[in-house]
């Protein structure tokens, strides 16, 4: 696109970067000194003006001529190169490029996905005269963070499978304690180094059974062959040809193994599979011979196969000892073992198998809840083992590979699977991902990245969504879940959320230490972790796991924090009291109001009849997703004008009020615009002094990048009108109930 004949930005950041330089009601201390718009990339060049200390530990300039490189193609960072002849060598935080543009400066250390969510161009400028102003004062590189690269860098126990017998059984595992035996059979051997089970395993299913009356336990081969001859089958003729086939490894132990399936009643399904195990006194080669079936050479000792069967002994004579039986753990038996009150299994996903992800997935898979399947693009690393269930054998390994198969290996049922891919740019894994969670009956966020809790909120293949995470110090647990229905969406109840963390006196200290307190593992810039006693995150997966558990059978959405107190244990629990909201899809934007604004603009409005009245909305925004939550309306400020025909909103304690509100939710509770009421009889669209207040939102808001909105309540609906940086203009009413 051209603009008078000269190439014009395609980057909207870079729109926006412009328009907050040339429009900015306050000095933006920036200043553009050239624009090339020709290449693959959308490139700004700025005059920098940061905040410098007298003493300089860096030689800092007043003015930092700086480049910034922004991709057209995607909605990437942008690069910050110094564009200063003599800028200092050899700094941290700052990486050697060959492009010629100059050193590119290393300005953030957050995921990019996460950071564009609000980074407006106004903090774009803020952040690269951080950047500066910090290196100036020596203050960038913590002192507890590493050097920077040079370069960038019955007695006896037989455990056999659950459900329908295989046709050959595997003894995969055998543990001698003091001559009891505990052998684990399978459907099929493996190939991990177990010990070989020493045993000849002979297995024969019978007619299906009605459950009844218990039999005595058969103690020789007699009383055997004839209660299975009862249940329909020959014990003896089919052993008999079996032996034959184990001749040649005749000194091995026999297992008899006996599978019935029970029904409930005469014409009932075969609800259940029960197993009889025996051993009897003899091994292969003797038991034949017992049987007529082969004799020994006096000479050589061997045992040879006979023409004619000799006459059988008798059988009473051949003891058999018993094994106890069990069953490996499916789905519904560990969900009986749980106390989990579901009657089927359930197909999930989870995303991020991290701290807490990694041990839901596994407490929720011992309690039968079903099959995950795993996303995240992440390995292993040391830090990691702390808190994941992950052992030291895995460091190195995929996350979502290595999280999938201790899930699959948890009970005898698999079925666990892995997606090793970025749930917000998934490449070649889109239609994997896409499949997964299109088949989920719920789809759990465990990342604690608010863009995938976006992403996933607005993604409509989804089923329904909820998400896991712990506070910013590890002793609060958040769960955020829609309900069944999708009314209310995951980000529109993360806004609330957002809220309360700003306005609960008990959610004063949630989110303070949001960026503090963090641990490096390794020497980059986001290469940051935080602290976390495994026993609390032990202690707050297991309540999160009971939560999602119980959330399955629920209907309705939910926000629900829980916080534990390291020294006493003592978990303390809280709801939030969740509402509707009312959407407005715009052309290019979303706006969603909370139920709870316009009741309190209603109250507001009746309380100071005839009187108008109003104050300032608060809200969250997101600018990759172009989405704005207006979550709050506070009352008009003491030193404020009403009348029954005007209302001039005062300031008195308004600016504390707001930035305490909007640091107490880690800056995701802002300033978003202005509401007022319009009298009984009077028509809530605008009037000209309206639009005069619209007016100043537009030149004060605009520039930065922010949304802003203004809203006007009267009796039988609030009008609103919506704007946002390089988008339309959008409004529209809302009926009251």
């Amino acid at each position: 696109m051209e603009n008078g004949g000269k190439p014009a930005p395609r980057s909207p950041r870079v729109v926006a970067l412009i328009k907050y330089i040339e429009g900015s009601v306050d000095y933006p201390f920036a200043r553009i000194a050239a624009l090339d718009f020709s290449g693959d990339s959308d490139i700004v060049d700025l005059l920098i003006e940061p905040e410098l200390v007298q003493d300089r530990a860096v030689a800092i300039s007043d003015i930092e001529p700086v480049r910034l490189v922004f991709p057209v193609r995607v909605d990437g960072p942008p690069s910050v190169f110094s564009q200063r002849a003599d800028f200092p060598l050899d700094l941290v935080h700052t990486n050697y490029e060959p492009s010629g543009d100059g050193r590119c400066l290393c300005i953030w250390e957050e995921n990019w996905h996460d950071l564009s969510r609000n980074l407006t161009a106004q903090r774009l400028i803020e952040r690269i005269r951080d950047w500066f102003s910090r290196t100036a004062s020596g203050e960038l590189h913590n002192p507890d963070q590493p050097l920077e690269p040079m370069i960038l860098a019955t007695s006896s126990t037989l455990v056999v499978p659950p459900g329908h017998p295989p046709t050959e059984w595997h003894g995969v595992v055998v543990e001698d304690d003091e001559d009891r035996l505990t052998a684990v059979l399978d459907a099929r051997p493996r190939k991990n180094g177990c010990r070989p089970v020493p045993f000849a395993i002979f297995s024969l299913e019978v007619e299906p059974q009605v459950h009844g009356a218990l039999h005595h336990r058969p103690r020789d081969l007699q009383r055997l062959h004839d209660l299975v001859g009862e249940m329909g089958r020959d014990l003896l003729g089919t052993l008999e040809a079996w032996l034959f086939e184990q001749l040649p490894q005749g000194d091995r132990v026999i297992v008899l193994l006996i599978s019935i399936p029970k029904r409930r009643t005469a014409d009932g399904e075969v609800e259940a599979w029960e197993h009889w195990a025996f051993s009897p006194t003899e091994k292969i080669e003797s038991l034949a011979q017992r049987l007529g079936l082969v004799e020994r050479d006096p000479d050589t000792g061997r045992f040879g196969r006979l023409l004619t069967k000799a006459p059988v002994e008798n059988l009473s004579e051949i003891a058999l000892y018993g094994w106890r039986v069990v069953q490996r753990l499916d789905h519904a038996t560990a969900r009986l073992y749980a106390g989990n009150p579901a009657d089927r299994g359930v197909s999930l996903v989870g995303i991020g198998a991290g701290a807490i992800g990694s041990n839901v997935m596994l407490n929720t898979k011992h309690a039968g809840i079903g099959k995950w399947t795993v996303i995240d693009s992440d390995i292993n690393l040391p830090h990691n083992l702390v808190r994941q269930i992950h052992p030291d054998a895995m460091t190195g390994f995929p996350k979502a590979e290595t999280t999938a198969l201790l899930l699959d290996t948890c009970l005898a049922e698999g079925g666990d699977t892995h997606i090793r891919a970025n749930f917000l740019a998934p490449g070649a894994a889109v239609e994997a991902v896409r499949e997964a969670v299109g088949a989920a009956d719920l789809t759990v966020d465990f990342s604690a990245s608010p863009s995938v809790l976006g992403a996933v909120s607005d993604n409509a293949e989804i089923a329904r969504a909820a998400s896991f995470f712990f506070g910013p110090d590890g002793r609060d647990l958040v769960v955020l879940a829609e309900d069944k229905a999708r009314a209310l969406r995951l980000d529109e109840i993360e806004a609330y959320y957002f809220l309360c963390a700003g306005t609960d006196p008990l959610l004063a200290d949630h989110l303070a230490s949001a960026r503090t307190d963090m641990v490096r593992y390794a020497n980059a810039c986001q290469d940051l972790t935080r602290p976390l006693p495994p026993w609390q995150v032990q202690a707050l997966s297991g309540i999160a796991a009971g939560r999602l558990l119980s959330l399955l059978e629920e209907e309705q959405a939910v926000a629900l924090i829980w916080r534990l107190e390291a020294g006493s244990g003592a978990v303390t629990p809280m709801e939030l009291n969740l509402r509707p909201v009312r959407r407005h899809e715009f052309d290019d934007f979303r706006v969603t109001v909370s139920e709870a604004v316009i009741e309190t603009m209603r109250r507001l409005r009746e309380q100071r009849a005839p009187n108008e009245t109003g104050g300032v909305l608060l809200g969250s925004f997101d600018l990759s997703r172009r989405v704005l939550h207006v979550v709050a309306a506070l009352p008009a400020p003491p030193d404020s004008r009403q009348s029954p025909t005007y209302f001039i909103r005062g300031a008195k304690h308004l600016k504390p009020l707001v930035e305490g509100i909007e640091a107490r939710s880690a800056g995701s509770i802002v300033y978003v615009g202005e509401w007022h009421s319009h009298p009984d009889g009077a028509k809530v669209e605008p009037s000209d002094d309206d639009e005069v207040v619209f007016k100043h939102l537009e030149t004060h808001l605009d520039p930065t990048g922010a949304p802003y909105v203004m809203a006007i309540c009267g009796a039988p609906e609030t009008w609103i009108r919506a704007g946002w940086h390089s988008w339309r203009v959008g409004e529209g009413a809302m009926r009251h109930g």
